[in-house]
């Protein structure tokens, strides 16, 4: 055990965590030193500066410990912890599920202010992962019920722990399918998914964080990026009533062409995340 961790302090636990993970090549590696220690010690980070100079048991520094040798291996803070913030929320995820990400609250909060949603409305999320879509709408609408789908079974047995806990006062039904294979109603008012978009080609220049923990199969999106969007949109006009809404994640490179739309769907908006990049976009059916 390095020196600066048995002198026992919070913040020499600290300095050495944040210097073993610059090390590894982990660019937030205070952030992530903070996040950890904070879950050993039951403190927020700002408590674990107000108590720099707490000593640390042993039990505690091994802990410690045990987690920075996780983190070192580049497995995301997320699945060390087993949560992950999203539209201010706490979610479990396991590495059978996407980390939710913060480019995708800029759709759910689009959805929130202009998708018209009310008690009544008919919604599914596929492709849900760990549910945060679609927990996020239900916790902050007058929806009462949401279907959710994925293709993982694995997947959607979180997605449901997130639905349980978050909205025990909204009803769920899942469904295990790719797309829409095994969904049997249609009708929706509004369908929503982040698919798979990351061109094949590009995984490996990926951070180890993601290519050697998070799922492939929610990362794919085939050789050009495109292949489960453009399934999606296709198959989504039978399940859509009439003007009903589709919204889906996709990258910076996504262009819609012509022959995507064919006079079945019109560009409602085309939305950017906080960065400013494209990210998302919403059609209607014609």
């Amino acid at each position: 055990m390095s020196g600066q961790i048995k002198k026992g302090t919070v913040l020499s636990a600290l300095m050495w965590a944040a210097s073993e993970l610059r090390t590894a090549g982990i660019e937030s590696s205070r952030l992530d030193s903070e996040l950890l220690l904070s879950e050993v010690l039951g403190l927020s980070r700002v408590q674990l500066y107000i108590n720099y100079d707490r000593p640390m048991n042993q039990d505690e520094k091994e802990r410690f410990l045990a987690l920075i040798k996780r983190r070192q291996k580049r497995e995301p803070v997320a699945y060390i912890l087993g949560r992950k913030e999203f539209f201010s929320l706490q979610f479990y995820v396991d590495r059978n599920v996407l980390i939710p990400r913060p480019e995708t609250e800029c759709m759910v909060e689009w959805i929130l202010s202009n998708a018209g949603l009310n008690e009544e409305s008919r919604l599914i999320d596929v492709g849900t992962g760990s549910g945060c879509i679609a927990v996020s709408v239900l916790r902050n609408s007058s929806v009462r019920e949401i279907f959710v789908s994925d293709i993982s079974q694995e997947a959607l047995a979180v997605a449901e722990r997130n639905l349980k806990i978050l909205c025990p006062d909204k009803k769920y039904f899942a469904i295990r399918s790719s797309l829409f294979e095994n969904v049997r109603d249609s009708g929706y008012d509004l369908i929503v998914s982040n698919p798979p978009y990351i061109r094949t080609e590009l995984l490996k220049s990926l951070s180890p964080d993601i290519t050697e923990f998070e799922p492939r199969i929610a990362l794919d999106g085939g050789r050009d990026g495109n292949e489960i969007i453009l399934r999606l949109i296709e198959e989504s006009h039978r399940y859509l009533r009439d003007k009903g809404l589709l919204v889906f994640e996709h990258s910076e490179e996504f262009g819609l062409r012509e022959d995507i739309l064919r006079d079945r769907f019109g560009v409602v908006f085309l939305g950017r995340d906080y960065s400013g990049r494209p990210r998302f976009t919403v059609l209607k059916k014609l």
